[in-house]
């Protein structure tokens, strides 16, 4: 299945994304927010390491992870397959931006390649976490199919990564 990826520089000196990307008067962007139980600087700890992405997403949502030459820190890298309903990927991921401890963005490599951000905010005695992917809504016919099957999965990937963040940190 084709899906149509917006590639936006999220660093922190890039210029600032306005708003949620819309076709059809829908939001094409995918993204989860939790309270984590845990300081933001524990949290961006936890995430800089990617052997702990099998902790966090569930089989359902990466039904592969192929770790690369460096595993922590900016450069580290993977090969990544996302499973979201029938659309399956194998991307190329590196951590690219690693800004302590408010974010770190994982840019997913390719032609149909897309950028992550996971930031991290202090918030009652936590971490308020929100994980934002910024896309493209493919073409029509598929757009449906992406609203309906596609996108919600991919937001409940994201809610259960979050919900196994604050568990690991707190288990």
């Amino acid at each position: 299945m084709l899906l149509l990826c917006a590639r936006l520089a999220l660093a922190e000196d890039a210029p600032a994304v306005t708003g949620p990307h819309q076709w059809d008067d829908k939001v094409a962007d995918t993204g989860a927010t939790a309270l984590v139980p845990a300081a933001p600087s524990a949290v961006f700890n936890y995430l800089l390491d990617l052997s702990h992405w099998s902790v966090l997403y569930p089989k359902e949502c990466i039904g592969s992870m192929e770790m690369g030459d460096r595993t922590f820190g900016e450069g580290a890298n993977a090969l990544v397959r996302y499973d979201m309903g029938m659309m399956h990927r194998k991307l190329p991921m590196t951590l690219t931006h690693a800004n302590a401890p408010t974010s770190i963005d994982f840019d997913h490599l390719g032609k149909l390649g897309f950028v992550t951000r996971w930031s991290f905010a202090e918030s009652n005695g936590g971490t308020q976490v929100t994980i934002t992917t910024p896309l493209n809504a493919p073409p029509k016919p598929l757009r449906g199919y992406y609203y309906k099957v596609v996108q919600p999965e991919w937001n409940a990937c994201y809610a259960t990564a979050l919900a196994n963040l604050a568990h690991a940190l707190n288990g």
